[in-house]
């Protein structure tokens, strides 16, 4: 569509040899109001999270709903059924008055203000201003779809309603040693967790007539790798995809590694390119050389502030870089301050641009059944322009309001659904 508009009207103005700058109103209104809105849908639908996504009732990992959303505060309310827990009568017991009320209840999402925008530099051509208005959509429509998965990471391993258990049955974080890491084991501990804490299936099937559960889980690309030096695993998952699948397509396997002992097992990959991994292995790169001695800050990621590559971080805890383990106090977007050098009897030593950097090699693995979590979107996006402030530059960007909740059990206060299991996470190169 854009190639054919800049086509056109290449042909009826020679804008080739146009070398008046165009202006942020020329530019709004070159926008249709579809590319902001594509921003937003095709971003939700690109993501990880968006291909698990369904309406209500689907019985998919990941409800959304669409509304009037048009300010931070806004809600979207969605209707939950509680499971039945009365004994029922036997016998000749007499029912009446002895019937358990059906509690249908409201669970409300409240959207909050999702925004960015691209810079464009100064144009001599109008036709040049269009090539950058595309280009600005599809790095707004990536960064919308990261912006998007991180925020539900986030829901499920920040908060305290999702219980947590750990690899090898360690009692906590600080127990991980090396050998803990992800295996068969860990994905058999997690199936049984969210039965028993009665988190709903996102597919059935049936063994010698009775019907079995089967859920979820998303791990990092380094469970993926240890997990496939696992030969009995490998031969496991090879045996059984075609078994559950029955070779027919369905949303929920598109993507999955395989399936293993009624587990789908799915991978999110962290790119070097964006040096802050993600919420299920927080990583960056060592930006200016740490010397041994040094015990005040450790840069990381680059230079300029404007990048948060310590965003999956936590505000303080321990870090891995080669061999040595350093704690930290504190963090800014691009540092690490406070640090007390080779915890953890390990030896404090010198650290070089592009070492990588993680939490301790830590990892979190995420379980979850169906509706798990509750999406709300918007129905109308906003575009944002403005040159004011730029100089010599214009700004491209869209504003939209959404929010994402997990679904939590009122009886226990927690989230039925969903399960966290940590786990020692050694990157197997030096990449």
């Amino acid at each position: 569509m854009y190639k054919l508009i800049i086509k056109i009207l290449l042909n009826q103005f020679g804008w080739t040899a146009e070398h008046n700058v165009t202006g942020i109103s020329e530019l709004d209104a070159a926008i249709p109001e579809y590319w902001a809105q594509g921003v937003i849908t095709d971003g939700d639908r690109e993501s990880f999270w968006g291909a698990l996504t369904g309406a209500e009732g689907s019985g998919m990992p990941v409800i959304k709903k669409t509304g009037q959303l048009k300010e931070a505060g806004d809600k979207i309310n969605f209707q939950c059924i509680s499971q039945l827990m009365g004994s029922g009568v036997t016998g000749e017991s007499v029912l009446k008055g002895t019937e358990e009320r059906l509690s249908i209840g409201t669970f409300t999402v409240t959207a909050d203000v999702v925004r960015h925008a691209v810079a464009i530099g100064r144009k001599a051509t109008k036709q040049a201003y269009f090539e950058s208005i595309q280009t600005a959509g599809k790095l707004l429509k990536a960064w919308m779809s990261r912006r998007m998965d991180t925020d539900a990471f986030k829901a499920f391993t920040g908060s305290s309603t999702v219980d947590t258990l750990y690899a090898n049955s360690r009692a906590t974080e600080a127990s991980l040693v090396s050998t803990d890491v992800f295996g068969v084991s860990e994905i058999e501990m997690m199936r049984l967790g969210l039965e028993r804490q009665g988190a709903m299936p996102i597919n059935t099937f049936k063994v010698n007539g009775r019907t079995k559960g089967v859920y979820g889980l998303v791990m990092s690309e380094v469970e993926e790798y240890w997990l496939n030096n696992n030969s009995a695993f490998v031969q496991a998952i090879r045996e059984s995809w075609d078994r559950y699948t029955g070779g027919k397509e369905h949303p929920l396997y598109r993507g999955a590694v395989g399936i293993y002992r009624n587990m789908i097992l799915y991978t999110y990959n962290s790119i070097l390119p964006i040096p802050q991994g993600t919420p299920l292995r927080p990583e960056c790169l060592v930006s200016a050389t740490c010397v041994t001695a040094e015990t005040t800050t450790l840069t990381v990621g680059g230079s300029t502030a404007t990048p948060n590559y310590t965003e999956f971080f936590a505000s303080s805890g321990s870090l891995q870089i080669e061999d040595e383990i350093i704690s930290y106090a504190a963090k800014t977007v691009n540092t690490f301050t406070t640090l007390s050098r080779g915890a953890g009897s390990t030896t404090a030593a010198q650290h070089v641009p592009n070492k990588l950097v993680t939490q301790r090699n830590i990892s979190t693995v995420i379980g979850f059944g169906a509706e798990a979590l509750f999406k709300a979107m918007p129905e109308d996006v906003e575009t944002i322009g403005d040159n004011e402030d730029y100089k010599e530059t214009v700004g491209l960007g869209v504003r939209a309001y959404y929010g994402q909740k997990l679904r939590i059990d009122a009886r226990r206060g927690k989230s039925p659904s969903a399960l966290l299991l940590k786990c020692y996470s050694k990157n197997p190169g030096t990449i």
